[in-house]
């Protein structure tokens, strides 16, 4: 259901031509092959980037732009057909032009004048040409593209050299890793995991591997089998690659034309929920029934009354929450959230390597008095495992710790609802679908569009505030959603802290981050149970100290840790690190400052009432033995 981690777009070669495809967008010209101009439009399939879009005069100039973008993370290049710049601003006032790419010798009398100049320098003069023309904004965007261009040309040609070299040699090169950590950039040679310490993730690719269908085939089944049951999926609907030419690309569920606020979406019927075998199953823990149901049509497969969803489940859907980590990712995560439980901060310190003397300094300056250690979020990161070998005296076997997993972050409560499960989690902006009540029996399951959706929109649903959520909505926040989904959520994001009664709810500042990347300078939009006191201030100060030692003696490449763990446990660190700091800045109040909205006292209250019955109760049954 989350966006998996994609591997880093391979840098272009010189031979390779990169694929633009006919955008979704509408055109105002009848023969579009007659056209050669219009607008390029560059995407990032991870949404961390936001789409931009350039007024292409030629769209043979396609290539250069694609080239560009591609060095920048974008990995998806589309290309509308329009008659003119103006006229496409007025049609698509929201979808601004942010340059103009233009070729040789047009624009300016300066520009055809260095046309003139540049007539035999190749490609360079086209780079030049195209960024002379324009306004003197959209001048100076362009230069800093073909910088950008430029540099990423040397960075292809140093890679084809390296490479060249190997070949000639025949020496293969150590696999190296290239961070982005607190410190700056750094490089470390790295070694393959230990096979016996692999993760369920891991020894479940290597259980069901062999012949796999594609997620494309999967989808069509899913359909297919979605409509034999008589149910609904919106014709403007598809479930595909956000570049379909790219196999590796984010495979999710997007709209393909205009749907408007209200439209049924989707509809579900009830044949196809796979639930628990019981009538009344306990839903405050792992529900253990649905878990053996799952089990018993994992191993039917193609004899399942599920068979296009189990299967699709075994061939797409690895064990994402971080229970399913190998050994070394979830040591890694520890000595970062628990290092009270995992090792000593002053031992470990002890190990410095050859800083500058200002950096020592520095983390003397900061580790030299002894304070308390503070566990932090989230609790019981890898508690579902145990879960099922404990409450539901689960074995060992890869396939039932699979299907535990798989019940843990694909289901609601006791229900695995196919289709349904495919949709992406996002709040704020990102959210565009709303559903009816999941748990009750008498109806399918529908959603309809919560707000009007535009062509090449990802669909998405929410993990935590939605209209089957419950509590959720006040307690459970983004290191919940990274324990058991396994990822880290874009912004908006929440984080609860009911031990000290207090909690806050972050968006990002669009105009410092570029207007919704979903991973800008965060700023506190609600306190959850109550503002911050002074003492809670301290609190997280203390918590935010704790973070940047941890950064600095824990959070380097690990050899034994595979990516998609370390990249996972950057993100998160960063997340809370984030979160924190725009929680102590929004309690220290200036004048001036808009008041911050405080919600879900109501709900604090009923979590203290549970607390001390549950107290009481553990009291009751101590008296008694």
């Amino acid at each position: 259901t989350a966006a998996p981690s994609s591997p880093e777009p391979e840098q272009p070669t010189m031979e390779q031509e990169i694929s633009i495809r006919r955008s979704t967008y509408k055109s105002d010209v009848k023969n579009e092959d007659n056209v050669a101009h219009g607008v390029f439009h560059a995407i990032d399939s991870t949404s961390k980037q936001q789409t931009l879009h350039a007024w292409l005069q030629y769209k043979e100039l396609g290539q250069m732009a694609a080239n560009h973008f591609q060095t920048k993370n974008y990995d998806t290049f589309l290309f509308t057909p329009y008659s003119s710049r103006e006229n496409w601003t007025k049609a698509n006032p929201e979808l601004l032009i942010f340059a103009d790419i233009k070729r040789k010798g047009e624009g300016s009398k300066s520009a055809t004048k260095n046309a003139t100049a540049n007539k035999s320098k190749g490609i360079l003069g086209d780079i030049f040409d195209t960024i002379s023309t324009g306004s003197y904004l959209s001048i100076t965007i362009k230069l800093l593209l073909t910088a950008s261009t430029l540099v990423a040309s040397a960075m292809v040609c140093s890679h084809i050299g390296v490479k060249y070299e190997s070949m000639r040699t025949g020496v293969v090169p150590k696999k190296a890793y290239t961070g982005k950590g607190w410190l700056g950039q750094y490089q470390q040679q790295c070694a393959a995991t230990d096979k016996n310490e692999l993760g369920l993730r891991e020894k479940t690719a290597l259980l069901f591997g062999g012949n796999k269908k594609s997620d494309e085939e999967h989808a069509e089944a899913l359909i297919s089998w979605l409509k034999e049951e008589g149910g609904y999926f919106h014709p403007n609907l598809e479930m595909r690659r956000v570049d379909p030419s790219d196999p590796t690309s984010f495979f999710g569920m997007f709209v393909n034309d205009f749907i408007p606020k209200g439209d049924l979406i989707l509809r579900v019927p009830r044949s196809m929920v796979l639930d628990s075998t019981e009538e009344n199953p306990d839903k405050d823990v792992m529900t253990c029934s649905t878990v053996r149901n799952l089990i018993d049509q994992l191993k039917l497969k193609d004899d399942s009354k599920y068979a296009p969803y189990v299967n699709y489940l075994l061939d797409t859907q690895p064990p994402g929450c971080i229970s399913a980590w190998s050994k070394a990712g979830k040591d890694l995560f520890t000595r970062i959230t628990t290092p009270s439980d995992s090792f000593s901060w002053v031992d470990k310190l002890k190990l410095k390597p050859k800083w500058s003397e200002a950096g020592k300094k520095f983390l003397s300056d900061v580790t030299g008095k002894p304070r308390k250690i503070i566990d932090l979020k989230p609790v019981g990161q890898f508690a579902w495992i145990d879960e099922w070998h404990d409450s539901c005296d689960g074995s060992s076997d890869p396939l039932e710790e699979y299907a535990a997993l798989i019940v843990i972050q694909r289901s609601w409560d006791d229900k695995l609802i196919p289709v349904f499960d495919t949709m992406s989690h996002g709040n704020g902006h990102w959210l565009n679908t709303a559903h009816n009540d999941v748990h009750d029996t008498n109806i399918d399951v529908e959603v309809t569009a919560s707000r009007d959706i535009k062509a090449n929109e990802q669909i998405h649903t929410s993990y935590n505030r939605c209209e089957s959520c419950g509590n959720r909505n006040f307690e459970y926040g983004t290191d919940d959603i990274l324990r058991e989904y396994g990822f880290v959520e874009q912004m908006p994001q929440s984080f609860y802290w009911p031990d000290m009664g207090i909690g806050y709810r972050l968006d990002e500042n669009s105009k410092e981050s570029g207007k919704g990347k979903g991973y800008g300078k965060a700023f506190v939009t609600e306190w959850v149970y109550n503002e911050p006191s002074s003492k809670d201030v301290k609190v997280m100060k203390m918590m935010l100290e704790q973070i940047q030692i941890a950064k600095v003696t824990q959070l380097s490449k690990q050899c034994n840790v595979d990516d998609f763990e370390w990249e996972t446990i950057n993100n998160y660190v960063k997340a809370l690190e984030d979160g924190l700091k725009a929680a102590v800045r929004a309690s220290q109040k200036n004048e001036g400052d808009k008041e911050i909205e405080i919600i879900g006292q109501e709900e604090l209250q009923e979590w203290l009432r549970e607390q001390e019955e549950s107290e009481d109760s553990s009291d009751d049954s101590g008296d008694e033995l």
